[in-house]
C-alpha cells in the first residue's frame, strides 16, 4: 500500500535543490567502498505503465527502512521510462513518482542506484543493439537521461545512475560493431548526465557489460572500448550473476542438444543428493558428471577474479547488479525441500563472500512474489502482504550479513538522513520504524516521540504498533473501514489530503500514473484551494500544487 503521508513530506525536502551550488562528489572507488551489499526492488518501478501490475505494491518508506535495517547499504531501483512518456518526453508526474521512491531510499541512508530497465520483454533499448547506431534510440537515451539527471542534479553522492539493464539479448555473437554501438549509447548517457551540471558533473555513473555477462564482457568489452568521461574516476561497471542457471532460475526441462534432457537442479554445495546426481548444481549433461566448481564457491571466485583483473584493477569498480536463486517449492517438499534450502543458504553466502573477496558490490534480486509458482519464488523481504518489510529468508540474510561481520538480523531500526541534497551535512533524525521526525538545523538529534522510540525497523503490528497508530500514520488497511486516516502528521505543507479532500495553497492538478490530467481546480474555500476526490476510479494518482507532490490512493 502507498502511504500518502510520506509523499507529502518528501516533496518539501528536495525542492531546495535549485538554491544550492554544485559539490565535487567522491570518486566511484570511494563511493563503492561504502556500498556494502545491496537489494533490488524488483518487479515494481520497472513494470511498464503501472508499477503495481505485477503484484507488488508501490514502495513505501517502511519498506526502504526495512531494507536498510536488514543489513543492506545499497538499493537498486529498476525503473521504466519509455512507457511513461508524452510527446517524446517523460511525464513530470512519473518523474515525481520516481523521486518519491528515491527519497525514501536516500532518507533511509541507502546508496541508491537508479537505472533505465527493460520495460517488458526486450524493451525499447535492451533488445535493439545493432551493428550501427539507431538515431531514434540514441535520441531517447539523451532525452530521458537529460530529464532524469535534471530531476536529481543536486542529490549527493549516494545517488548513482545506471545507463541500462541487460543490453543485447538479441545479440547471439558480439562483434566489435555491436560493442561500438552499445558504447556509443553509453557515451550519450554519460554526456547527457554531465551536461545537466550541478552534482551530476561528478556523480558516479554505471555502464553495463554485454548481456551483463561476465565472460562475454571480458572477451569483447575491455576497458579500451569504454566511453570517455570528462571527469576522472567516476564510472563503474555492472554484471549480473545467476550461475549455474539450471540451479538458480531454470524451471522446466530443456533440450539443448545433449545426449539427455537438461533438468532443473535443486541441490548445492555441501547439501547435494547422492541418489539424484542430475539434480545437483553443476551437473553436466554432455559429460554425464558434476562439475564440482559450479557447485561450490570456486566458480564465483573464478568469475569475480576476472572482474577484478579486467575492470577493478584498471580503475572501474564493479557491481554485481543482480544475483539470486529461486526457492524450489512446490517442486520439492519435506526433507528434499529442507536439503535444498540449506544448500541455497550456502549458495548466497558463497556469492557474497566471493564478491567481497574481489572487491565487488553484490546486489540481491528480489521479485516480491511469495507464491509457489516456481520462477517468481524469489522474495527475501515481504512486500505483497502485511507486515511489509518483514524478513522472509532469515537464514539467507543472516548468511550474507555474516560475510560483512554484521551478526544475525535483529530489528534494531534505522536512522533517517534528511539532508541528502548537494552533499550537505547529513543531519540525522531517529526514525527506527518508518515514521518521520524533524531534522534539527543545528545537526543534533531531536527528541523523538514515544512512538518513534520503538525498537523496530517498520511500522507493523509485530513491532508493537496498534491498529489505531497505524491508521493515523496512513496505513489504511488498519483503519476500521468507516473513516479514512488523516495522513499529514507533520508540519503543514503546500499540499495535503484529509479524507476525501485535497488541500493546497494554489491550483491543484490530479494526474493518473501515466501522466494524464484527470481533474484540476482553483476553487478557494476557507483560505485554501480544495479538490474533492469523490467519483474517481480506484487506483493511484499524483496530485501537484506548485512544487508540492502527493501520491493519492483511491480505494
Amino acid at each position: 500500500m502507498v502511504q500518502s503521508k510520506f509523499f507529502g513530506i518528501a516533496c518539501g525536502v528536495a525542492m531546495l535543490a535549485g538554491a544550492v551550488s554544485a559539490a565535487t562528489l567522491p570518486t566511484a572507488k570511494d563511493v563503492q567502498a561504502k556500498m556494502g551489499m545491496g537489494f533490488n526492488i524488483g518487479n515494481s518501478m520497472e513494470v511498464p505503465n503501472n508499477p503495481t501490475l505485477w503484484g507488488n505494491p508501490y514502495p513505501t518508506q517502511a519498506l526502504l527502512d526495512s531494507v536498510k535495517a536488514a543489513g543492506f547499504n545499497t538499493v537498486r531501483i529498476p525503473c521504466a521510462w519509455d512507457s511513461h512518456t508524452s510527446g517524446g518526453k517523460v511525464t513530470e508526474t512519473w518523474l515525481d513518482s520516481v523521486k518519491t521512491v528515491v527519497d525514501y531510499a536516500m532518507r533511509a541512508g541507502l546508496y541508491t542506484i537508479l537505472n533505465i530497465h527493460h520495460e517488458g520483454e526486450g524493451g525499447w533499448f535492451q533488445s535493439n543493439i545493432g551493428t550501427s547506431v539507431d538515431n531514434t534510440i540514441d535520441n531517447k537515451m539523451k532525452t530521458y537521461w537529460t530529464q532524469i539527471a535534471n530531476k536529481f542534479k543536486n542529490y549527493n553522492e549516494r545517488l548513482l545512475f545506471a545507463g541500462a539493464n541487460e543490453p543485447g539479448p538479441n545479440v547471439n555473437t558480439w562483434t566489435s560493431q555491436h560493442v561500438s554501438t552499445l558504447m556509443h549509447y553509453y557515451q550519450t548517457f554519460i554526456d547527457a548526465v554531465r551536461a545537466t551540471g550541478g552534482n551530476n558533473e561528478t556523480r558516479t555513473l554505471i555502464i553495463q557489460g554485454l548481456n551483463t555477462d561476465i565472460d562475454k564482457s571480458v572477451a569483447s568489452a575491455p576497458v579500451s572500448t569504454f566511453p570517455k568521461d570528462k571527469v576522472e574516476g567516476r564510472l563503474m561497471f555492472e554484471v549480473h550473476y545467476y550461475d549455474p542457471y539450471q540451479y538458480t532460475l531454470m524451471t522446466s526441462q530443456q533440450d539443448w542438444g545433449a545426449s539427455e534432457p537438461i533438468q532443473p537442479q535443486y541441490y548445492y554445495g555441501d547439501y547435494t543428493k547422492a541418489s539424484e546426481p542430475k539434480r545437483n548444481a553443476g551437473y553436466n549433461a554432455w559429460a554425464g558428471s558434476v562439475d564440482s566448481k559450479l557447485g561450490s564457491i570456486v566458480h564465483p571466485q573464478e568469475q569475480f577474479a576476472k572482474m577484478k583483473t579486467n575492470y577493478v584493477d584498471k580503475g572501474y569498480p564493479v557491481i554485481v547488479g543482480e544475483f539470486g536463486a529461486n526457492v524450489r517449492s512446490p517442486e520439492l517438499s519435506g526433507s528434499d525441500l529442507n536439503l535444498h534450502k540449506q544448500g541455497r543458504v550456502q549458495w548466497h553466502k558463497d556469492v557474497v563472500s566471493a564478491a567481497k573477496q574481489y572487491g565487488l558490490t553484490p546486489i540481491l534480486w528480489d521479485m516480491g512474489n511469495e507464491s509457489n509458482s516456481g520462477y517468481d519464488n524469489m522474495a527475501y523481504l515481504r512486500r505483497q502482504s502485511s507486515p511489509v518489510g518483514k524478513v522472509l529468508e532469515t537464514d539467507v540474510i543472516n548468511a550474507m550479513r555474516g560475510v560483512y561481520g554484521l551478526g544475525n538480523y535483529v530489528n534494531n531500526g534505522v536512522t533517517h538522513v534528511e539532508d541528502f541534497i548537494n552533499g550537505g551535512s547529513e543531519t540525522q533524525s531517529s526514525s527506527s520504524n518508518g515514521a518521520e521526525s524533524k531534522s534539527s538545523s543545528s545537526g543534533t538529534t531531536p527528541q523523538s516521540s514515544s512512538s518513534v522510540e520503538k525498537n523496530c525497523d517498520a511500522m507493523m503490528p509485530e513491532c508493537g504498533w496498534s491498529p489505531e497508530e497505524l491508521c493515523k500514520a496512513g496505513f489504511a488497511e488498519y483503519c476500521d473501514g468507516t473513516a479514512l486516516p488523516t495522513v499529514l502528521v507533520r508540519d503543514p505543507v503546500k499540499l495535503h489530503r484529509d479524507g476525501n479532500t485535497l488541500y493546497g495553497s494554489g491550483k491543484i492538478m490530479l494526474f493518473d500514473m501515466n501522466g494524464n490530467l484527470v481533474r484540476f481546480t482553483n476553487n478557494v474555500s476557507a483560505g485554501q484551494v480544495q479538490m474533492q476526490l469523490h467519483g474517481l476510479r480506484q487506483g493511484n494518482y499524483i496530485a501537484k500544487c506548485k512544487n508540492s507532490v502527493l501520491q493519492v490512493k483511491i480505494r
